[in-house]
């Protein structure tokens, strides 16, 4: 179980604690919320498929599991701020700014640490990431972020930075910037412990390796893959598939989902696969080469 006010929203600068534990309270009182850039629940590739991975959370002595129940892009006029490397020598007549800018308040140094993150100015040698569309890098204003209180926006108080011998242009550009939408739902799983493990084992666990039949092949597969506890184990063949890792992948329920080996033309991964085995919970993932 994770706290969703510990997530990070997709932003350079994160949303203020006290909003998101507004948006953790407004989920769990209504049963619904809906974020920008926000992710309190997460879907993911299952070889070809959309899946859903399981959120737990707690909140007093009640258990929720929370659901991903909508996605959608949508625009917004924000702020940026960015800083973009020259391949040229510096113009003359620059006067170029160097960290720390005293004349910055507390924020505005840290937009402008994002900015320089964003545009790896740290790295040596310094890596132009080019054009990009809007939102893809550098310091974006987002709703919780005021610009008016910035003096980065909306005209930099300084055109260019000196850092690491490398030379950049401060840019702050007001766009209309695509952004993900997020609905996300609340179901109550009940208040004692016992029924939020029950539930677990209805809707997370694939299967309990000590309640089946298992052919000393489906043993041997599984005894590689787990050796290496608390470690990740690791298991690997050459197709074609062996008849115990198909016996494994049956029991998880998803030998259905795999198809020949030749049908694969890039790297496929079917995660967050959970069993109970020899006495221990595990999650399992099949990873695909081509």
């Amino acid at each position: 179980m994770e706290d969703p006010t510990a997530q990070h929203a997709q932003f350079a600068i994160d949303y203020p604690e006290e909003y998101k534990r507004t948006v953790y309270d407004e989920l769990l009182a209504s049963g619904s919320v809906t974020v920008l850039n926000y992710q309190l629940a997460y879907e993911y590739e299952f070889g070809s498929e959309q899946r859903e991975r399981s959120q737990f959370v707690m909140d007093g002595d009640q258990y929720y599991r929370i659901h991903v129940d909508m996605v959608r892009t949508v625009e917004r006029d924000w702020w940026e701020f960015y800083l973009d490397l020259q391949d040229s020598e510096q113009p003359d007549g620059t006067d170029p700014a160097t960290v720390p800018i005293a004349s910055l308040s507390d924020r505005d140094q840290q937009i402008l640490q994002r900015a320089m993150e964003a545009a790896a100015a740290d790295r040596n040698p310094a890596i132009d990431v080019g054009d990009q569309k809007p939102g893809s890098r550098g310091v974006t204003y987002h709703h919780h972020l005021d610009s008016e209180a910035s003096d980065l926006v909306p005209s930099p108080p300084f055109e260019y930075l000196q850092h690491n011998d490398h030379l950049f242009q401060a840019r702050a550009e007001q766009d209309t910037i695509p952004v993900t939408e997020r609905t996300f739902t609340a179901e109550p799983i009940g208040g004692p412990r016992s029924e939020y493990e029950q539930h677990v084992r209805n809707t997370v666990l694939q299967v309990d390796f000590s309640t089946v039949s298992l052919s000393t092949e489906a043993t041997d597969v599984l005894n590689t893959a787990t050796e290496g506890r608390p470690i990740s184990g690791f298991y690997e063949e050459s197709p074609p598939m062996s008849d115990g890792l198909d016996e494994v992948l049956t029991q998880l329920n998803t030998a259905d989902h795999v198809r020949d080996h030749s049908d694969y033309g890039e790297y496929t991964t079917f995660p967050n696969m959970y069993a109970i085995y020899d006495g221990s919970w595990y999650e399992f993932e099949l990873a695909v080469y081509p």
